[in-house]
């Protein structure tokens, strides 16, 4: 006798990861989309499709998933949020860096979600998704390592042999001689540096092209947050006689007819601001000189503020798709 297959449901990990899986790629699915139409570059192009082809796969795996646990399908975004008409915002060039950013979130979220899930079928999805982020991450990486256009961290000189740290001064970096940086601090300011730089190019596009006030006024706020980032950061690795990363300001074009929905806009920079935080609190945890520790701390600070404000105005537009969420025994046991 055929043993009955028993179904095992979604833990609240697994449901979190799919739902922010089908949200992520629904608002990145149609900017893949209008990126395709106004590329150039056909070399840019062949990563732009590739990135797109594999959003578009997961979009109707994740749908085929909820609707096989009876889950409602997330609103999230569509190409009604997309101005196809809309002259260009960004140069190929920029593109191909977002493009990248979006292979690295991946590599960030799908690794995440596999290590979280116990379900064997959607182990195996996120190990699925996991490799293909880290396909879309490389494909990019090396059409700018061939374009020239890639940056590396800086080089360091290497030691003569291992040695041990003999003294607390290790450690400091408040008053006294500080210590140059070590190589994790190092790569950890470079990356947030030039996430930072690529964020800030994002919202100079969306500030120029808000339909909403508020919004564009929020977006500027962004801005300034991120160049503010910048100089601390960049302070440090001067202080190391280390070069920092260049900007991306002038790959924005000088348009100001919007390509994308505002709703759209500010769930892009509420995803930059979620990947920032989870960026610099990894970058904390290895950074052993306290005035290095101390920035970090403000930084996350003040990210935390600016995307506390991005909610509210997400949810006074009605435009804040309700995650999973707890049933709420309380307000049930309420009696009117």
């Amino acid at each position: 006798m055929d043993k009955m297959e028993h179904h095992i449901d979604l833990t609240s990990a697994e449901l979190a990861a799919l739902w922010t899986s089908y949200m992520t790629e629904s608002a990145s699915n149609p900017v893949l989309k209008y990126f395709s139409k106004i590329v150039v570059d056909e070399e840019i192009k062949q990563v732009i499709n590739f990135s797109l082809q594999k959003s578009t796969e997961h979009l109707l795996t994740l749908k085929e998933i909820f609707n096989k646990e009876n889950y409602p399908i997330p609103i999230g975004f569509s190409d009604e949020d997309i101005n196809f008409d809309a002259p260009r915002l960004y140069s190929d060039t920029y593109m191909l860096y977002f493009i990248r950013n979006l292979g690295k979130a991946g590599i960030a979220a799908d690794g995440m979600a596999f290590s979280m899930s116990a379900r064997k079928d959607i182990r195996n999805l996120y190990f699925h998704y996991l490799v293909e982020a880290a396909q879309v991450e490389d494909v990019a990486k090396e059409v700018m390592l061939s374009k020239g256009l890639y940056i590396r961290p800086p080089y360091i000189a290497v030691p003569d042999h291992p040695d041990m740290v003999k003294k607390q001064s290790f450690l400091r970096g408040w008053f006294g001689e500080r210590r140059t940086l070590t190589a994790d601090e190092i790569a950890h300011i470079y990356m947030n540096h030039t996430n930072n730089a690529n964020g800030k190019a994002l919202l100079i596009g969306f500030a120029q092209t808000a339909g909403s006030e508020e919004l564009r006024n929020h977006f500027v706020r962004g801005i300034d947050l991120a160049k503010s980032i910048m100089e601390s950061l960049r302070q440090i690795l001067e202080e190391s006689t280390l070069p920092s990363p260049m900007t991306w300001d002038t790959e924005v074009t000088d348009s100001t007819v919007a390509p994308f929905s505002d709703k759209l806009m500010l769930f892009h920079v509420m995803s930059l601001n979620g990947i920032g935080l989870g960026n610099i609190g990894g970058s904390l945890a290895l950074s052993f000189r306290r005035d290095v520790a101390a920035k970090y701390l403000k930084m996350m600070k003040d990210i935390g503020l600016y995307a506390e404000d991005g909610v509210n105005i997400m949810i006074k537009n009605e435009w804040f798709e309700r995650p999973p969420q707890a049933i709420d025994r309380e307000n049930l046991s309420k009696k009117d």
